[in-house]
């Protein structure tokens, strides 16, 4: 799949066309945990979002596949990139649904014990990518996570009226009422 789409120039990375580069991870949740300590980790969700749109956009344009398709391809890229094992448990499509598993999440292995789930970036990654694929905008729920106890991390996505807004982890990673 990465066939011509990963470059590498003289001090240049580019994936799919995009620029990128090369982050120690720890360097990344050193820089998230200042962020959470100013109530601000809505910004990288935000910023995850824009991102995973724009990335399966190019992905999808790239290979010329149905969004639906780029679903499992874009599975495979995560686990390759190193976030940690990217699963899909659950999909589905009428519903704008997907329950996602990241096992041996390297944010939150880097990131300690944390009183909430810690894969921000991530989660905002992933609804991005499947607002991109279901044409709506959509919101993530990481409602398990290695960082509070759980074995896994676990990321819902689906439309926003869909989730229980009296539920905490949604009113912290997407009401923003808790912070």
């Amino acid at each position: 799949m990465l066939h011509k789409q990963l470059k590498f120039e003289s001090g240049k990375i580019s994936i799919f066309g995009r620029p990128s580069f090369m982050l120690p991870s720890d360097s990344f949740v050193g820089l998230q945990k200042k962020l959470e300590g100013k109530n601000l980790e809505q910004w990288i969700y935000q910023a995850g979002k824009e991102a995973g749109e724009s990335w399966f956009k190019e992905m999808n344009r790239a290979y010329n596949l149905k969004g639906k398709d780029v679903i499992k391809w874009g599975s495979n890229i995560v686990t390759l990139a190193g976030w940690g094992e990217a699963i899909i448990e659950k999909r589905e499509d009428d519903n704008k649904l997907i329950l996602f598993e990241l096992r041996n999440s390297v944010v939150s292995e880097i990131y300690g014990a944390s009183k909430y789930p810690v894969d921000h970036l991530f989660r905002g990654l992933l609804c991005g990518a499947m607002s991109f694929i279901y044409k709506t905008d959509l919101e993530a729920v990481e409602f398990k996570c290695r960082s509070i106890g759980d074995s896994t991390c676990k990321i819902l996505v689906k439309p926003l009226k869909e989730f229980d807004s009296s539920n905490n982890f949604v009113k912290r990673q997407i009401l923003n009422l808790d912070n």
